[in-house]
């Protein structure tokens, strides 16, 4: 019986440390994706760059590179959201996993666990690359808007 104590001890504990990594990993991008943009409208501003609303007054090369990093950086935020779901769904497809351990030990299932029952199959790192590519693509895409926007800039 300490046994079986001893591993739904480690599995809630596993359990939980997903979670908090989760939650961690939620904040930052959150942090990052969505008050981003709104420091980079600040410095903007700040920094005196208030562009004039008027797309006749745009070259065409202007245009098209806004249209394109407006583009990107929308693709970009599409990719981080799928990838960030894909990171949920597998951390707690592994977690319901572990609670179905749990449930069968206190349901008093003797069944003998393999380690491959326990096993976290890693399928993050991909995840993960993904959603930080995409936010240094979506940094660029902002970057290039204030480069394309600033010889249209209001002068002080």
């Amino acid at each position: 019986m300490a046994s079986e104590d001893k591993l739904i001890d480690y599995l809630s504990k596993e359990i939980e440390t997903q979670s908090k990594n989760l939650m961690a990993f939620r904040e930052r991008i959150n942090f990052t994706v969505f008050v981003g943009p709104f420091v980079l409208l600040g410095a903007m501003l700040y920094g005196g760059i208030i562009p004039r609303i008027s797309w006749g007054d745009l070259t065409l090369g202007a245009k098209l590179g806004l249209f394109l990093s407006l583009l990107l950086a929308i693709l970009s935020y599409l990719t981080m959201g799928i990838a960030c779901s894909r990171i949920e769904k597998h951390i707690w497809d592994q977690c319901n996993t572990w609670r179905a351990r749990i449930a069968d030990i206190s349901s008093g299932n003797k069944k003998a666990f393999t380690i491959e029952d326990l096993h976290f199959e890693e399928h993050l790192t991909k995840g993960y690359l993904s959603v930080y590519f995409a936010m240094v693509i979506a940094f660029i895409s902002a970057i290039t808007l204030v480069l394309i926007l600033k010889p249209y800039a209001i002068p002080k």
